[in-house]
């Protein structure tokens, strides 16, 4: 959903595929894999390896012509809001996150597809937005690890308390209330504005404060219901899982809240700031505590006597005046964060409309110099040549050709080849190419087998391997004005 597709053994602590694996499918190197929903982007191309195994739910597809698609830009169209607006109009089924779309539809579906330099370069200018927005929310977690350090460093661990701090139970740290919910069959209870009606999803467990509410308690309905003044602590404490229990936000206003939160209202010895910081570093503590039955519930009793760590005020205080500092930090950060998302996503928009001015984008802008110079000689070397070139035949070519790992090594072979023949004439990649698929057509005239960019790639590869090993050489031509790649001969 956010990353496409990623390894398992970086997603999870432990293995999540069955043991048994004959039945999954397997994703070739710049093959598509479609997953579900798709309307939230849950999509990737699998360019890591030659190949690998996903879930047999999956959908694998292969482009007719890669040497036409820029896999980067066709795979952040298809996981853009475009796009996914786009499947949801065409979804069928009536469970939300189980409704699919049809293979049909999916072929159906209108691409923009620009000239192949301008895909390079609208992935270019995107790929600089997104790791802006990395860097950006690595900043964040940075900041938020510095609040943990420093608590910490003050603190210790609050669930070992090796600095010996007094550990009474929850109740000694202020007034402890559980929210409800006002009769809904009673209208008047509810409106827009008179004061927001706070929920668990507006406890993030990422923000010091929870989030605006978008339900709202009529006057009347807030004398039927819980509220807290500014400075207050709130805690979910019943959950569909006990990820959920514990996660905690201040509040910087006067709110109600409903029956799976508890709050807690701050006595004058205790800085709303710390008690924060200490939710914040006793998640786990705090589950241990919640009953273990299929619904999660930490009731206002237990809540209650939960015994967390209470160092002195003045300690305390010392601790609220990092936080500030750094939360003015982070409050900046997050403002370019939303500020970067509000851009790409404008720049997306009017990139796959066709409305964005692509000459100032540099196609090869992430590349090494040297790079840089064999990738044009590469490109624009002549492909006719006058030199005639025998490929090798090869055993079991047809299978090989099925598999991507077998094919790079029928094409390293012919690349050896290819070099050993050339004498003085200079390498072209085009002209390996028309070689290499003329052989093709040959040995194997009743299929139709075509080279594409992901064999253009590990053919590029193969240069830099060779130019690094002094088996390729690139010389300057007075002739023709340029720089050349000549095989060394033994």
């Amino acid at each position: 959903m956010k990353h496409g597709l990623v390894d398992q053994a970086d997603k999870f602590k432990k293995r999540v595929a069955s043991s048994d694996t004959s039945n999954y499918r397997i994703a070739y190197k710049n093959e598509l894999v479609v997953g579900f929903p798709i309307d939230e982007g849950v999509l990737g191309f699998q360019t890591k390896y030659p190949a690998g195994i996903v879930s047999p739910a999956y959908d694998i597809w292969r482009l007719k012509n890669e040497m036409d698609c820029h896999i980067p830009y066709l795979e952040r169209y298809l996981r853009s809001s475009q796009a996914r607006s786009l499947y949801a109009t065409r979804m069928q089924g009536a469970v939300a996150r189980r409704r699919s779309l049809t293979k049909a539809d999916f072929l159906n579906l209108e691409v923009p597809f620009p000239p192949h330099d301008d895909q390079v370069s609208i992935a270019h200018l995107l790929g600089k937005v997104e790791g802006l927005i990395t860097q950006r929310r690595q900043h964040l977690q940075q900041l938020d690890d510095l609040l943990k350090s420093v608590f910490l460093e003050i603190f210790g661990d609050p669930v070992r308390n090796e600095k010996g701090w007094d550990k009474p139970e929850l109740k000694a740290f202020g007034k402890i209330s559980t929210g409800n919910t006002p009769p809904r069959n009673e209208p008047a209870n509810y409106d827009d504005d008179f004061i927001e009606w706070i929920k668990t999803d507006n406890i993030t467990g990422e923000a010091v404060f929870v989030t605006p509410s978008t339900e709202h308690l009529s006057e009347v309905g807030a004398r039927r219901a819980r509220t807290v003044a500014d400075g207050a602590l709130l805690v979910a404490c019943i959950a569909g899982s006990v990820e959920s229990i514990g996660r905690a936000a201040l509040t910087d206003r006067t709110v109600s809240f409903n029956q799976q939160i508890n709050a807690i209202q701050p006595g004058k010895d205790v800085n709303p700031l710390y008690l924060y910081g200490l939710f914040k570093l006793s998640r786990a503590y705090i589950q241990s505590h919640a009953s273990k039955g299929m619904k999660k519930i930490l009731t206002k009793g237990d809540f209650e006597k939960v015994r967390m760590i209470k160092p002195p005020f003045e300690i305390q205080n010392q601790f609220a005046v990092i936080v500030e500092k750094v939360e003015g930090v982070k409050s900046r950060y997050q403002q370019f964060l939303t500020d970067l998302e509000t851009l790409y996503g404008a720049l997306s928009q009017q990139a796959f409309k066709g409305e964005l001015d692509l000459s100032r984008v540099p196609m090869l802008g992430v590349q090494l110099e040297e790079e840089k110079v064999v990738e044009a000689e590469l490109l624009h070397a002549p492909a006719e040549q006058g030199v005639a070139i025998n490929l090798p035949d090869t055993d079991n070519l047809l299978d090989a050709l099925e598999s991507a790992e077998a094919r790079e090594v029928v094409i390293s072979r012919w690349l050896e080849a290819y070099g050993g023949q050339l004498g003085s004439t200079p390498f072209s990649v085009q002209h390996f190419m028309a070689a290499a698929q003329t052989r093709l057509a040959e040995l194997h005239p009743d299929n139709d087998f075509a080279l594409g960019a992901s064999d253009y790639e590990h053919i590029k590869a193969w240069v830099f391997d060779a130019l690094a090993a002094g088996t390729l050489k690139q010389a300057f031509d007075d002739a023709s004005n340029r720089i050349e790649l000549k095989a060394v001969q033994a």
